[in-house]
Formats: structure tokens, sequence, C-alpha cells
């Protein structure tokens, strides 16, 4: 087992660790390892977890989502109001210093909003394609105008639309350089260093004022941050005391590492879902899948419970969901019609009624984080005389197979991009290429929701969909995918984060 020769390489690295120094709570720095190559701590240049959490750490946004509350909370902003129903006014505080000492204005609110959503910028990422323009009226006063009706504008604006200081930001003739040469924002952390080998250095933002709970002001004094792509070499490193701080990769790497009396971990709910989605309109060539008797067996035949408790990662942070969305999300509502529930026997006569007393061939494809329960749900579906097999595949494999409808059953993850609203979902699922169900009642429901900017109207609407999938057993949802860390038991983690990393900086705590 690859933990297993991970824990071999703990002499070797007790002689020669990688990392400088010791833990730290004494030095008051915390050293977190990376999965990922570390380029930028912008998120636009570079959209993955790793970096919205720096991004987040360094930068503000006009207004901050409170997760546990399902509300917005004043940030960079004291107060906000939907004019009409294409434009949101922001009234701006006057108190907000960038890194460098220079005062926040309306002329850097306008500045980076503007160029975030100029196609000439061509960007990695669309989060802001909703917006047409942002407009200054007066000197902490600004107006963001959307090209239509955005029901998600307000929580984009949250978390996708973090302010640069303007004249820092218009020097750079290559702007993916501000990122990585001098990322100054007005965030809890400030930057000293960006290395795409190195790492990051984040030290406390001394100017920082927090004006409520929602975003609070860092505690931990330095953070330091090291890409080790390995993960065997991480989980030894984390055990000789080379880094305080990392992701798990599965629940064979907390139990094995947890057994270590200085470490622990930690379980953060996330906005990522676990589901497994069948192919309902025979893209894939599957004919049995279009058979509703049919999708209703593989539901039925799934013990979902079990698959929770045994796979995933997590512990009791690790909950059932009966609906393509988290209970934090805007627009998560639970659906009046649940998932078949788990019945064995039954299943099998479903497929005795549908012709299909043997079973049939399918393919499930895997997607990446998505490998050790895919297993499971196929040990699940073989008892039933499915013959399936399953395939682990990369992410770009998994999108090709897609665009080609040639998937037959998809055990996925989904990040709601970060987003703890529904609207990203119905994009996600129910439109062009990712379409498998062609379902007009949905699509009718999705374009509802999409055209309103009340709450209520949009959750009536995402039930509807939400029935409508369980019904026809369209996609099984099984369970919430936290994110996992292990870290020194000095350590404690903010158990509520919406970032798609699964931590927020400024909430790490020394206890």
């Amino acid at each position: 087992m690859p933990l297993i020769r991970a824990f071999a390489l703990i002499p070797a690295l007790l002689i020669a660790t990688a990392m400088p120094g010791h833990a730290q709570k004494a030095k008051d720095t915390l050293r977190i390892a990376f999965a990922d190559h570390i380029s930028t701590i912008l998120q636009v240049d570079d959209p993955k977890g790793d970096t919205r959490a720096t991004t987040d750490a360094v930068f503000d946004t006009l207004v901050c989502y409170d997760a546990p509350s399902k509300s917005f909370k004043p940030l960079l902003a004291t107060s906000w109001k939907q004019v009409d129903d294409l434009t949101l006014e922001f009234k701006l505080r006057d108190d907000v210093k960038f890194h460098d000492g220079s005062t926040l204005t309306a002329d850097d609110v306008v500045y980076t909003l503007n160029w975030l959503v100029d196609p000439n910028n061509k960007l990695r990422y669309d989060e802001l394609n909703w917006m047409a323009k942002a407009v200054k009226l007066d000197a902490t006063t600004v107006q963001i105008v959307s090209k239509s009706k955005t029901p998600i504008a307000l929580m984009r604006i949250a978390l996708s639309a973090h302010i640069y200081p303007a004249k820092i930001h218009a020097a750079f003739e290559t702007k993916s350089d501000f990122g990585r040469k001098n990322p100054v924002g007005t965030g809890p952390y400030k930057v000293v260093s960006v290395d795409s080998s190195k790492g990051i250095v984040l030290v406390k933002n001394g100017l920082y004022r927090a004006i409520n709970d929602c975003k609070p002001a860092a505690t931990i004094g330095t953070i330091q941050i090291t890409p080790i792509l390995d993960s065997q070499t991480r989980m030894a490193q984390l055990m000789v005391g080379g880094i305080d701080l990392t992701r798990a990769d599965n629940n064979d790497e907390v139990k094995m590492a947890t057994a270590v009396p200085t470490l622990m971990s930690t379980a953060t709910t996330g906005v990522i879902f676990h589901y497994l989605a069948f192919d309902a309109i025979g893209r894939s060539g599957v004919a049995p899948l279009s058979n509703p008797k049919v999708r209703q067996a593989l539901v039925q035949g799934i013990n979902r419970d079990l698959i929770m408790k045994t796979v995933v990662a997590g512990g009791d942070q690790v909950k059932i969901v009966n609906a393509i969305c988290v209970s934090m999300q805007q627009g998560c509502v639970e659906p009046t019609i649940k998932p078949f529930p788990y019945d064995a026997a039954a299943a099998k006569r479903l497929l005795t009624e549908a012709g299909y007393p043997n079973g049939f061939d399918l393919e499930i494809t895997a997607m990446p984080a998505s490998h050790s329960w895919g297993e499971a749900l196929t040990g699940e579906l073989r008892k039933l005389g499915i013959r399936a097999n399953l395939e682990k595949v990369s992410f770009p494999t998994y999108r090709s197979k897609q665009v080609a409808g040639k998937l037959q059953a998809l055990a996925g993850q989904w990040t709601s991009l970060g987003l703890p609203d529904l609207a990203p979902t119905m994009d996600f699922y129910f439109s062009g290429q990712r379409d498998y169900w062609n379902d007009a009642d949905i699509k009718a429901l999705a374009a509802e929701a999409a055209e309103s900017l009340d709450l209520k109207v949009r959750e009536t609407a995402y039930r509807k969909i939400f029935d409508r999938i369980n019904e026809r057993s369209y996609i099984l949802p099984l369970s919430t995918m936290p994110g996992v860390f292990i870290h020194t038991k000095d350590i404690q983690i903010a158990p509520d984060s919406i970032n798609v990393y699964g931590a927020v900086f400024q909430e790490l705590r020394w206890k």
C-alpha cells in the first residue's frame, strides 16, 4: 500500500527533512503542504481549490457570504441595494487600507471589476461573465450592472470578485505577474513571497479590521505553503514534523496518520457532494438505462449508508444527501420525493420485470477523487447481477467521454464551482453536452429559477426538479464530501468553510 511505503520513508526523512525548522506554535508559523504546483496567489489565473484559499486570504470582496445563516454581510461595502432587476448599488467603507498602506477607493473597485469582465483579457474562468460593467457614482458609491436578470449576482460578487489596487495592477504589462510578483490586497494576510518551487509565505496583516464574524482577522502570524505533489511524501513529512497540515486523499491516510499521537484529523463541511448519474436517453448506447425500472433497480441496489460510513472520509461530517446540493447552499431544499430506499430484493425483482433477470453489462466511469467509492458502487451493483466494470479516469478523459456522449454511468463529485447557490448546478447537469436526461420539465423549471430574483420562487422550482430527478432515478445523490485535513493537535480548523479547498486560512487557530 502507498501509505506503508510512506512510513518506510520516515527514517531517511528524519535525517534530511525537506522542510526548514520544526512545528511551530511557539514560532507562530503554520506550515501547510499543497498537493499541486503553485504559480500564483490568484484564482483568476489558476482556478483551483488551492488558489481559491490563498486568494481569499489575501484579497477581499464587497460582501461576505455567511454560510451558517445563509445570508450576506458587509465586507468592503457597508450596505447595498437592488436598484432594479439589472443593477446592484454598493456603499463603500472609507477605512479600508491595502497592504501597502494606500486607501481603498471606488476607483479600485470599478477598475478591478471592469478588468475582470473584459473579454480581451481571456481569463481562464468566467464566473463574472453575467456582469456588463461597473460604474462609479461618487467617491464611495459603485453600481454593478448585469447583462440580464442574475439571481446569483450577489453571491458571485461575494465569492469571485476580489478587489485589487488599480494603480499597482494596471502597472503590470503582463497582468498575470500581479499574482506572482506583487499581489497587494486588503485581506487578513499579506504576501511575503511567491515561488513556484519553494511555495508561498503569508504574514498576518496588522492593518486588517474585521467588521463582523463573517470574515475575521487572522490569528496565526505566518503561514508557509509548500507544494509536495507526492502523497506519500506529504504524509511522511507530516509524521516527522516537517509540515503541520495537509489535506487527506482518503480514509486510509486518515487512519494511519492519526495513529501518530501528535496528529489528528478535522473534516469541514464544504459544498462538494458525491453522486452516481445514469445515461437515461441512450447517448452511450446502453439500452437498459433508458428504462426507468432499471434505473430504479440500480438505485435500490446501492446501500448509501454503508458506503458513506466505510468509504467516504470525514467521519460525522459525512452526511447522506437526498438532492444534488448541500444544505448551506441558497436554494437547497429537501425534496418531497426522496431517492428510492436501499432494498436489494426489490431491485432484483425490478430487473426481472424490466426483462433483465440476468443483468447486463455496465461501465461506471469514476472521476478523480471518486475512485475509491466508485469501487464500492461497482461492488454493490455486481451483487444484483449487473456486470459492472469500473473505469478510473483522469479529469481530461472524463471530459472527453462526457462531450462524446460515452458516459454510461458516472461516479462523480460536484464542487458547485465553490458557489453556495444552486444556479451553477442546474447549468452543469442540464445544459449542452453534459445533459444525459433531456427532460423538458426540468429544463423549464431551471429556466424559471434562473429568471427570478425571488429566492422562494427559486426554491419551489428546485424542489420540483429534485423530485423529478428522484422519481425518474436520473441521478442518485450519495453523500457530502467534506474537506478532510490531517494536522498537528495544536491546530483548530473552522468546520463550516465554503471554500472548495475546505479551509479558510484566517479561521485557522492555535489551540
